[in-house]
């Protein structure tokens, strides 16, 4: 029996399918371009990644369901963090005549096209009514969501992308301001005098 659709998840999901459909020949492409082999091994996972993901919404499309037991995307190693800018790497000059791109560019165009396709898988998500459609855009939101992790990890360990540090005394202060609920005053209790 054919899917009933609502409109606008209908064209939310053909929208996912185009996003995804240009997302793959970008980390095609980039892939072809770096010299790097952590950053074409990144790259190679994520296009596996997404690919999975088109074809999930294919079958959608087609009323074939969608598989309940796929996988949501892993990183491959976890990595600490380097907070706080020690070493700044310094930025390159735009090159308005660029005819490749260089790994720092590479990582800043994938993590941005995995920080909006997380955006938009959750607002999509939210405008759909089937649940089967619905779990399609957030499975693609929480893999961009990973991917975009990733990528910013091997950013940040390469000193691409670093994360200034806030002073101790900051944090104290900011962290302080914060109290817990008195006892008995939890959500839905109340107490009369």
């Amino acid at each position: 029996m054919a899917r009933n659709w609502a409109a606008h998840e209908l064209l939310e999901t053909t929208e996912l399918l185009r996003k995804l459909t240009a997302d793959i020949e970008l980390h095609a492409l980039c892939s072809e371009m770096t010299t790097d082999q952590e950053l074409k091994s990144i790259l190679r996972r994520h296009i596996e990644t997404m690919d999975n993901t088109y074809h999930q919404g294919i079958n959608l499309l087609q009323n074939k369901g969608l598989n309940t037991g796929a996988d949501f995307y892993h990183m491959h190693g976890h990595r600490h963090p380097h907070v706080g800018i020690e070493n700044p790497h310094v930025m390159p000059a735009p090159n308005p005549n660029a005819t490749r791109f260089n790994d720092m560019t590479i990582g800043t165009l994938i993590l941005n096209t995995h920080k909006a396709g997380a955006m938009f898988g959750m607002v999509w998500a939210n405008e759909c009514v089937d649940p089967d459609v619905r779990g399609l855009h957030v499975m693609s939101a929480n893999n961009c969501q990973q991917m975009a992790y990733e990528i910013w990890q091997y950013m940040n360990t390469r000193g691409y992308y670093e994360a200034p540090s806030v002073p101790m005394t900051t944090v104290k202060t900011v962290t302080q301001t914060f109290q817990p609920a008195a006892a008995g005053n939890a959500y839905g209790t109340h107490h009369m005098v």
